[in-house]
Order: C-alpha cells, then structure tokens, then sequence
C-alpha cells in the first residue's frame, strides 16, 4: 500500500472526497454534526483561503483520497482566521442550527469560545483532524499522514505538535501513545469528555 500511496496538499477539486471522509468517520464531533454541506461548501474552502492550516491527503494508485489530515501552526488563531474568511456563511449555519434549539445554541457558542480562547502551548502546531476511510485503516496511512504534517510543523520553526480527541477515541489514543506523544490535560465541551496529547520534536524539552 505504501509504494502505491501519494501524500498531496489539498486542492479544490478534492474537497468533497475529504468532507465525505470527515462526516463519516468522525460523525460525533463537532463540524460533521452542521452537516455535509456545512463541510463542503463553508468549512474546507475557509481552510483552503488560510495560510494558517494545511491539509495532506493520502491518494492510492487511482487518485482515490484514503485519508486526509488538518495540521496548524497556530490553533487559535487558525479559528478565528477561517471565522473571519467565511464570518457570513459561519454566521448563518451557526443561526439555523441554534434555531432548532436551545441546546443547539448553548453548544455552538461553548465550542466556538473553547476554540479560541482554549489552552495556548506556545510554539505548538496542531492536528485538527485526522481522519482515514474505514476500508483503508490499519495500512500505515495515519502514520505517513502524521509524519508529512510534522515535518510540515518543522519546517516552520515549531518545536512540538498536539492533538485534541475524544477520550473515548481508545484506538486512536493508544496509537499515539505508541508513537511516543503524551497527556497534557483532560477537558470537557458540551458534555464530552476530550484530551489533548503532546509531542515535542526535541526530547529535551519537557512535557507539559
């Protein structure tokens, strides 16, 4: 599988297949919960328009995306860059998914405030998402997906690179466990219960 594996930026003729890919294998979070369209059409051309954020996508031998990855070099300001690229089309999904209810509207702003304001390690980029097809898992494409995006995070002069997922992710946090990333705190948004993981690129310096 790897011989037959590209890893390529993000371009816009790959948006759907990443946003399809998104909404299925991580249907719990957050931004698949505002819909497919919300990913296709709102979220993904932000990301495009922000020199913030980069995403990699795994592509095999038929130019099919396997898996895509969302890295940033400064999470915070990353949000509030692709809230002010596309602030009217953000506003209006934000509106019609907290007309629906109360709890709804409690839940978006909890999420957009934690995102902005949330903890900031200095010098740290950030996995965003990252997420493989179902039928490609167990491959090697998560491990190649991490390793373009921290040799991305290098290049930019940043010293280290963590991730946020749901504590309940069991899989995916052993995994990172085995690559030698580790705890850096547990926190909870709308009810759930996440943690943020650490790797620093020089052992030398010590884990938060």
């Amino acid at each position: 599988m790897k011989n037959n594996m590209e890893i390529s930026p993000l371009t816009p003729q790959w948006i759907e297949d990443v946003a399809k890919i998104h909404y299925n294998a991580l249907p719990n979070d957050f931004l698949p919960m505002l819909g497919l369209d919300f990913l296709i059409n709102t979220f993904y051309p932000a990301v495009l328009s922000s020199a913030l954020g980069k995403v990699f996508i795994a592509l095999n031998e038929f130019d099919e995306p396997m898996g895509f990855i969302l890295v940033t070099l400064k999470s915070n300001e990353f949000l509030k860059n692709i809230l002010k690229n596309r602030f009217w089309d953000f506003l209006k999904i934000g509106i019609s998914s907290s007309l629906i209810s109360l709890e709804n509207f409690k839940n978006n702003f909890q999420i957009i405030i934690s995102g902005i304001f949330s903890k900031n390690t200095p010098n740290i980029g950030e996995i965003y998402i990252i997420a493989v097809k179902k039928s490609f898992r167990g491959k090697g494409i998560g491990k190649l997906l991490m390793k373009k995006s921290t040799g991305f995070i290098k290049e930019n002069n940043i010293s280290g690179i963590k991730i946020k997922t749901l504590a309940s992710n069991i899989e995916w946090i052993e995994f990172f466990y085995k690559e030698g990333w580790k705890l850096e705190e547990n926190f909870n948004v709308i009810g759930k219960n996440y943690v943020t993981l650490v790797f620093y690129f020089d052992d030398s310096l010590p884990s938060v």
